[in-house]
């Protein structure tokens, strides 16, 4: 029989072997299979089961695949025909909408094209140019997410009438935003790009638009003498945005030549902070022949890939200025019934201290008119109601298709939005607020989205304080004070503020007699009928009169915590830390000892008395200016201000205890401003 020690010793072996040797849950992948059919692959997807959220619709997949000869389909089960032989990388981006599992990640295929028709040329040109293509176009498969990976796809072409060259940008991650969102990965390019430097500033310029998940630009007619400024133009207002950007050189566009360029981010897991935030990303092309285009891609950060939801422009914004601002706010929406929808109600509330009256609607989808105040009962239109605390949007007479719909591929189309913009009240307070929306599609039950919040910077405000210290029992030391302070703009919860006083002077007259400088103190204590005690003070220094005493204080609240009960009163509490250096002035100083005595009079009570022995002397007049001299006090205090607490002129009363001097306490009246 083995010993209990022999089987823990082989227990604790074994143990991390065992643990080791346990299966791994893999992360979930998008895999796929690929099928030949004479000159043409046939692609379908592989993937994991999805994660229901409760009371959601059930969940379902949006598909991306990259072919890896620079096409691209959102179809589920695609079949494509490559244009020549050779070796393509095929992946697929698969993205679960209502699930609340992460999405899988891509796992590339390798196929061997080598047995296409002769007649395809092995340097075939890109894909033609449809009549409505822009000279830029650009496109997320998905809204970001953290801590995904997202694939955006851009789109260049020339609609010149000659060959042509140039460049592309990106420009990712806004400086407003003080973490950034998205990591470069990589990108995917199929028709000889490269890594392009700086602009030349020699392009023209155009403009720009954007559209749901798609952004395009059209070419504009500027006058030839702008000509030489407006690249560099584009370029630095988009640095001025953005913090990071990618370029690309490209050569030998072909007329009516369109290609496709591929670039993954990784959403950082720092982009959760900002969760239903409107943010944009730009991109540029540059030609050799002059062409400018420009293009601004909005996107919503979801927690979750739900269609229906609700995002704002600005999750944290300044208060300083506010009034006279505004923030955007968008409503995404997605019909997933068996048939179209033709009416569809979304209610948002109004964000506390926002002002409904000042509603812009900006953009929408389906595209209709705003319904006049009598809209004809078959006019399709866009009716917006103002309510005291709602926004009510309502699409009358529109054609929405089902994604269950017979015959609807494209989940595009069951897509829309509405995006409006509403102003700051002129009462606003510097208060967190948040929107939620719901959206009822025809008698159907609603649907209520996420809240899209938005917080205030907290700010800084720089003070003044002028004020005056009295001494109600000792006049001598009032002293007159100035300082600064810092504090966060306008709060309207309990906060923190720090001041600090620059040194302040003060001057007490010793009174004829003497004033007693400095001493240390040793006391022993000796029995004598039970009533002696003797006090021996040692290194005695006094000053004899007629002399003052100069004094310097530096001062600093280091803590303080304060409350504006309104507009107008606002109180606090706090400690102060303060430092005093003193000058004494006298006509002559003994330096001795002093014995402080007891003795029994009469009556058998104790009397005290003094036996001063003199040790030196000096009748020359000096200032007295020792390191020993200078001290520390701290104190704390309670004080009400009343005036324009958050921003502007007050006038405040401190009612000030000292710890560690006397005397103890004194008032501190004073007058602050705020900016």
């Amino acid at each position: 029989m083995r010993k209990p020690s022999t089987h823990l010793l082989f227990g604790l072996l074994v143990l991390p072997i065992c643990l080791w040797a346990q299966p791994v849950t893999p992360e979930p992948s998008a895999d796929f299979s690929v099928q030949q059919q004479g000159g043409t692959y046939l692609f379908a997807p592989i993937l994991p089961s999805q994660q229901a959220i409760p009371g959601a619709p059930l969940p379902y997949y949006e598909y991306y695949w990259e072919f890896g000869d620079g096409a691209y389909s959102f179809d589920k089960s695609p079949s494509h025909t490559y244009t020549r032989n050779g070796a393509f990388e095929a992946q697929l981006w698969a993205t679960g909408k209502y699930d609340k599992g992460k999405s899988p990640k891509t796992r590339p295929k390798r196929n061997e094209v080598n047995d296409q028709a002769s007649y395809l040329a092995s340097n075939s040109p890109g894909f033609p140019v449809t009549p409505k293509e822009k000279i830029l176009n650009l496109r997320a498969i998905r809204n970001p997410r953290p801590d995904e990976e997202l694939v955006f796809v851009l789109t260049y072409a020339n609609l010149d009438e000659a060959n042509t060259s140039g460049e592309l940008h990106l420009f990712f991650n806004q400086r407003e935003y003080r973490q950034p969102h998205f990591s470069f990965l990589q990108s995917r390019t199929h028709y000889g790009e490269t890594d392009g430097s700086g602009p030349d500033i020699s392009f023209s310029p155009a403009r720009y638009q954007s559209q749901n998940l798609w952004a395009s630009v059209d070419e504009r007619a500027w006058a030839n003498w702008m000509l030489p400024a407006l690249p560099n133009q584009l370029v630095q207002e988009s640095l001025n945005t953005y913090s990071q950007q990618k370029t690309w050189r490209f050569s030998n566009l072909k007329r009516g030549e369109k290609r496709n360029l591929f670039v993954s981010l990784q959403a950082t897991p720092a982009m959760l902070a900002d969760t239903n935030a409107i943010i944009t990303v730009d991109a540029l092309y540059l030609g050799d022949n002059g062409s400018t285009s420009k293009v601004t891609l909005e996107m919503e950060i979801l927690a979750s890939h739900d269609p229906n939801n609700i995002a704002v422009s600005r999750k944290k914004m300044s208060f300083r200025g506010v009034k006279g601002k505004g923030l955007t706010y968008k409503v995404n929406f997605q019909n997933n019934g068996e048939g179209p929808a033709s009416t569809i109600q979304i209610t948002t509330g109004v964000p506390r201290g926002m002002e409904a009256t000042g509603l812009r609607v900006l953009d929408m989808y389906p595209p209709c008119l705003v319904c006049p105040d009598a809209a004809a009962a078959a006019l399709s239109c866009l009716d917006t109601t103002i309510k005291e605390d709602k926004l009510i949007f309502t699409f009358r007479n529109i054609y929405l298709p089902g994604t269950k719909q017979d015959g609807i591929s494209d989940r595009d189309s069951t897509k829309g939005f509405v995006k409006y913009r509403i102003e700051a009240g002129r009462k606003m307070k510097k208060y967190p607020f948040d929107s939620q929306a719901s959206i009822v599609f025809d008698r159907n039950p609603p649907i209520v989205t996420n809240h899209a919040r938005t917080h205030f910077k907290p700010g800084w405000s720089l003070g003044a304080m002028l004020g005056q210290n009295v001494f109600l029992d000792k006049p001598g030391l009032n002293s007159t004070f100035a300082g600064l302070t810092l504090s966060p703009f306008k709060p309207y919860k309990p906060y923190l503020q720090v001041e600090i006083f620059p040194a302040t002077t003060g001057r007490l007259d010793f009174p004829a007699d003497g004033f007693i400088l400095h001493q240390s103190t040793r006391q022993t204590t000796t029995q004598l009928g039970g009533r002696v005690i003797d006090v021996v003070v040692d290194s005695l220094v006094r000053a004899n009169g007629p002399g003052h005493q100069e004094f310097q204080t530096l001062s600093a609240v280091p803590l303080q915590l304060r409350k504006n009960l309104s507009d107008w009163m606002g109180i606090g509490v706090g400690v102060v830390a303060s430092v005093q250096t003193e000058q004494f002035t006298a006509s002559s100083y003994t330096i001795g000892r002093r014995t402080s005595f007891c003795k029994i009079d009469a009556t058998g009570n104790c009397q005290k008395g003094d036996v001063f022995q003199e040790l030196s002397f000096s009748r020359e007049q000096k200032t007295l200016d020792r390191g020993d001299l200078t001290r520390w006090d701290f104190s704390v205090f309670a004080d009400i201000q009343l005036g324009l607490v958050r921003r502007g002129p007050a006038l405040g009363l401190r009612n000030v205890l000292r710890l560690t001097q006397e005397p103890r306490y004194y008032l501190a009246g004073y007058l602050s401003f705020k900016i």
